[in-house]
């Protein structure tokens, strides 16, 4: 376990490089953890779930897409768990998958945000997924947040089994780690959430 000064969490398998900032020396994996003086920038924020949802799938579809957003207890702490997919910037290949906890109060918000990037060769859960459906990549579904906008079939959680080590599949991991052993500082638990 490593703590801040707000947030505790399991940092196994992570190897500290900075200030709130530890990584996976095998793989480009990264966990950031900040805090801020900003406020979320939704009007639609956790009583909302459906109307945050549709916003933020609109809004990660400028860059990459959203894969999930609920509102999460963590140390019984109500946070703003996303899980977003985009390409890795400067590369032609690979795909980044970024699982988020944002905790926000009424005068400052913490994030703790696990970065997965997809290394060596890339596209091979997509291709498991074509395969295994037996569709072509026409077919995706609309995004269960906003319809107008495609999902991924293969970013469904009901692959990961097929797949444990794809970076999709490791975030999603991390996720429930943080979601079982993160402890929440008493004091910031205890401060008014943002409404």
């Amino acid at each position: 376990m490593t703590s801040s000064s707000l947030v505790t969490f399991d940092t196994a398998g992570f190897e500290p490089c900075g200030p709130g900032q530890w990584f996976v020396p095998t793989h480009p994996y990264v966990v950031v953890l900040t805090a801020h003086d900003v406020l979320p920038p939704s009007a639609a924020w956790l009583d909302e779930l459906d109307v945050m949802r549709a916003e933020l799938a609109r809004r990660h579809a400028a860059t990459g897409w959203l894969i999930e957003a609920d509102a999460v207890p963590v140390d019984g702490v109500r946070a703003l768990y996303t899980l977003v997919g985009e390409r890795i910037p400067g590369r032609e290949r690979g795909f980044r998958y970024r699982a988020s906890f944002l905790f926000a109060k009424r005068n400052r918000t913490v994030v703790l945000r696990g970065q997965f990037d997809e290394w060596d060769i890339t596209g091979m859960r997509e291709s498991l997924v074509l395969l295994r459906r037996g569709v072509s990549l026409d077919d995706d579904p609309r995004h269960p947040y906003a319809p107008e906008l495609r999902f991924h079939p293969s970013d469904d959680a009901a692959w990961d089994f097929l797949l444990p080590e794809h970076p999709l599949s490791k975030a999603r991991a991390w996720a429930r780690t943080v979601r079982e052993t993160a402890v929440v500082e008493r004091e910031f638990a205890a401060e008014p959430e943002y409404a």
